[in-house]
């Protein structure tokens, strides 16, 4: 028990290092990964782990691996702290000034935010539960093959946005949007609810090639020979990703992704120069068939209704 212990301490100590030497806030970073100070407070003393969906995350922020955040290899924290002469301040002032300049553009273009007006503020406030709630839709939508990118919650006091109206936005573009009547106890679940429908209903206008290079390396572990070679070598990601996203526009799942890259990797062996129309015209009539389980169950919905 005490070496576990030790172990959420070191693992503490370097996510609290590392933090400090991006100059970034526990707030910061929480508001980041859409989760409480508290949380992060929490991990830093070495009380709990961040939970296992969001590490990849927070291992991007921090730019360290995750083998290296739990202690699983020694590389060296990627910032270095440099001392004497006026010339190295300058240095210092000037790697400073494009961190922050760096931190302000990648916080610009968000692929995931939930914002919301001032009078739903309070809802938060009482309610500390979504922190738990989006773990668990996180658990869930993986079980699909959705891997749900950082989560921004951002309330804001724009006169054009209602009082108690909320958004779910992705790189600024309105997916979903609400005003509620009342709020009450139920309004952070309802909110994260319809957060995860559109995620589920909308996942083609959040993928991005870094977020669809997450899913095909965890693919890899599951289906190395058909991936190994083949992504990004003959199938870049940005070509995956433009196909994936008329395929999923479609109506079709992200579950299909293996099946998807086999298809497409045969058909760009026949013709190299074929567009991503055509491959995910392709991808379309190969899985769409009346004998598949999820086109059957939607035929029959459709009889019964």
């Amino acid at each position: 028990m005490a070496n576990k212990g030790n172990e959420l301490m070191q693992i503490g100590r370097r996510l609290s290092n590392c933090r400090q030497n991006r100059n970034m806030t526990q707030d910061e970073l929480a508001g980041r990964l859409g989760i409480t100070p508290q949380a992060v407070s929490k991990w830093e003393r070495g009380m709990s782990l961040p939970d296992i969906s969001m590490l990849a995350d927070l291992a991007g922020i921090l730019e360290v691996s995750t083998d290296w955040l739990l202690g699983l290899c020694e590389e060296p924290d990627p910032k270095t702290t440099k001392t004497n002469s006026a010339g190295v301040f300058a240095d210092d002032f000037i790697q400073k000034t494009q961190s922050d300049m760096g931190k302000l553009m990648r916080g610009s273009l968000t692929p995931l935010e939930l914002a919301f007006g001032m009078g739903l503020v309070p809802a938060f406030q009482k309610d500390d539960s979504f922190v738990e709630l989006i773990c668990n839709m996180r658990e869930r939508m993986a079980g699909e093959g959705i891997w749900v990118p950082i989560i921004r919650l951002r309330d804001n006091n724009h006169p054009a946005l209602g009082q108690k109206e909320f958004m779910v936005l992705s790189f600024h573009n309105i997916l979903y949007s609400e005003v509620l009547e009342t709020v009450d106890e139920k309004t952070v679940e309802y909110m994260i609810g319809k957060l995860e429908e559109t995620i589920r209903n909308k996942y083609h206008e959040i993928l991005y090639p870094d977020l669809l290079k997450n899913i095909v390396d965890n693919l890899k572990v599951e289906y190395p020979a058909l991936i190994e070679d083949i992504v990004p070598e003959k199938i870049s990601y940005g070509l995956l990703t433009e196909t994936v996203k008329i395929v999923l526009s479609k109506g079709n799942s992200i579950l299909y992704l293996p099946k998807m890259i086999e298809i497409m990797e045969c058909a760009l062996r026949k013709n190299p120069a074929a567009d991503t129309q055509e491959l995910a015209a392709q991808i379309i009539a190969k899985i769409c068939r009346n004998d598949n389980f999820y086109v059957f169950l939607g035929q029959r919905q459709a009889q019964n209704t």
